[in-house]
């Protein structure tokens, strides 16, 4: 009795080890992810919620922007209307008329994400000599990402090319993480706004 109790709980084990299943899709069908693009976004919204500029409201004033990498133009163009838009909220005006008092030179020290993965477990398998595929099966899984904005704005005045002061240097951080503990216990943490999607 013992014994057949034992054959058939192994015969139970042996099925569900050798059952699989499998999923495939794409992830995404734009360049960025959706939460990457809101981790890039609430971190110029970081960065800008605490900076300072010491022009009176009212003023007129010209932006360039400049960044480290070339091939980031997309980047540097967002990070720029992100900072017209926190310009205008200062009441600064930008009549992009070629007669403003003040020209600003937004430096973008940094403007993109981090990410990272961890697994311990098994990974998933596929052929062999079986036409069987195992999924996979995650003791501890752990992957994060995050993004990361940085910038100072040079001022001067516009008619004679004056250099008059550099902003501090504002930054902002964001991040999500997302983990899996004994297979399928899933849980996860996010300074976002409102939360990870």
């Amino acid at each position: 009795m013992i014994r057949r109790s034992i054959a058939l709980v192994s015969l139970g084990l042996g099925i569900m080890a050798l059952a699989g299943c499998t999923t495939s899709g794409r992830l995404t069908d734009t360049p960025r992810t959706a939460n990457e693009q809101l981790i890039l976004d609430q971190s110029l919204a970081q960065t800008v919620a605490h900076a300072r500029i010491n022009i009176p409201a009212g003023r007129s004033v010209a932006i360039e922007t400049f960044g480290l990498s070339p091939d980031t133009v997309p980047d540097k163009a967002y990070v720029q209307a992100g900072i017209t838009r926190w310009l205008g909220r200062q009441g600064l005006r930008i009549p992009g008329d070629k007669q403003e008092q003040y020209l600003l030179r937004v430096m973008i020290h940094a403007f993109g994400t981090n990410s990272s993965n961890f697994f311990f477990g098994i990974p998933p398998i596929s052929g062999g000599l079986f036409p069987i595929s195992l999924p996979e099966m995650a003791f501890f899984k752990q992957s994060s990402q995050s993004g990361f904005t940085r910038f100072s704005i040079d001022i001067y005045e516009r008619a004679s090319g004056k250099y008059l002061a550099t902003t501090p240097t504002y930054e902002g951080y964001t991040y999500a993480k997302g983990s899996t503990v004994l297979f399928f216990i899933n849980y996860g943490s996010s300074n976002l706004n409102p939360g990870a999607p």
